[in-house]
């Protein structure tokens, strides 16, 4: 499913950092890989557009 606004690509990457340690193959595990695919996808769509990230902390 294409990620089509900044607070879906949000949501997505969470998802993708919940799934990181799915085993390849396994259901969570290729979800990651539509997930690592969409949100690729809407970086190559959208990086001009993009607002910046938010600066590491400093603490």
């Amino acid at each position: 499913m294409p990620i089509n606004s900044e607070q879906e690509l949000e949501q997505a990457v969470q998802e993708f950092q919940r799934l990181t340690d799915a085993p390849e193959g396994s259901e969570d595990g290729r979800r990651r890989s539509v997930l690592d695919a969409d949100i690729k996808a809407y970086y190559a769509r959208c990086a001009d557009t993009m607002r910046p990230g938010k600066p590491p902390s400093t603490n």
